[in-house]
């Protein structure tokens, strides 16, 4: 089921929700990844439903079904009109439950996911980072260069293939044999299938994207910023051992130490052992579902 709110630059929000039948003891606000929508957490969020959480998500700019232009935030400050969606989103199902509230992020998501937690933090109960990863600034400094070279070339709203392989073109490649061009998102052969599959997935994004999400990963890189995470606020980080995002590890554990030494508290995390990008989509996804459910109603009171 689905409502529709309406953002302040008058675009359309259109809402999902998986609702339990059971009390709503907690709600999850999902924010999704790059290239990808909402729609794929359908199974993710009826494992949260039997355990009595409530779900809410909505397609970000530039994705699913909607967007005008997939891959496009926006011509102007893309990143915070996302952020503005979000706490839209926040405001409007914590009006609808008086239960703790938990923010998931994927990926992109888990970065957006931050950056909420940095401006509206006092507005959450917990926070759960999936796919994710920190790197020193100067990496997506680079990268703005490069995006602004290449919307000269191809303009601010075309799809860039070029950025598209240098963003993810090295991913797959300590997946050998390759199967596809995207085995790194996933050991389940069927699930990497469905996003090869579906036309909402796996599409490159423009320069002007590239340069509102460098911009994010920027401000979030900083210790200043992120230490304005409220400090009590419960973190749970989880991650797939192999997942190259996360550079096999060796960023989420960078994360989680950016995290804890800009003073925040209540910091968890998981590596799974064979795990690639996409753990509700792995081929261990129910132990998955268990541990971030088991998380949320254990820790989030």
């Amino acid at each position: 089921m689905h409502s529709v709110l309406m953002a302040s630059d008058g675009r359309e929000i259109k809402l999902f929700a998986w609702l339990p039948e059971q009390e709503v003891r907690h709600v999850m606000v999902l924010s999704h990844g790059m290239a990808e929508h909402i729609q794929r957490y359908e199974r993710f969020a009826l494992a949260c439903n039997a355990a009595g959480i409530a779900v809410y998500g909505a397609n970000h700019r530039g994705h699913g079904t909607d967007a005008p232009v997939l891959g496009h935030y926006a011509d102007a400050n893309g990143w915070q009109k996302v952020i503005g969606d979000l706490d839209l989103i926040i405001d409007e199902v914590a009006k609808r439950h008086t239960v703790p509230l938990v923010l998931f992020g994927h990926s992109m998501g888990s970065f957006i996911a931050q950056q909420y937690a940095i401006l509206h933090g006092n507005k959450l109960n917990g926070l759960i980072l999936s796919g994710s990863n920190y790197q020193h600034p100067i990496m997506y400094k680079l990268a703005t260069l490069v995006s602004k070279i290449e919307k000269v070339r191809i303009g601010a709203r075309s799809p860039s293939r070029f950025l598209d392989f240098v963003s993810f073109g090295a991913f797959n490649r300590k997946f050998k044999p390759p199967r596809t061009a995207s085995d790194w998102l996933s050991r389940d052969p069927e699930q990497v299938d469905k996003y090869i599959n579906d036309d909402y997935c796996g599409f490159p994004c423009s320069p002007q994207f590239w340069l509102d999400f460098m911009s994010g990963l920027i401000t979030i890189s900083k210790k200043s910023e992120i230490a304005k995470i409220p400090n009590q606020l419960p973190i749970y980080i989880f991650s797939g051992e192999q997942d190259p995002v996360g550079l096999q590890g060796k960023g989420v554990l960078a994360l989680k130490k950016h995290i804890v030494n800009s003073g925040c508290e209540q910091v968890q995390y998981k590596l799974y052992p064979g795990g690639r990008h996409e753990m509700l989509n792995e081929s261990n996804a129910n132990e998955v579902f268990n541990d971030v459910t088991d998380w949320v109603t254990s820790t989030i009171v």
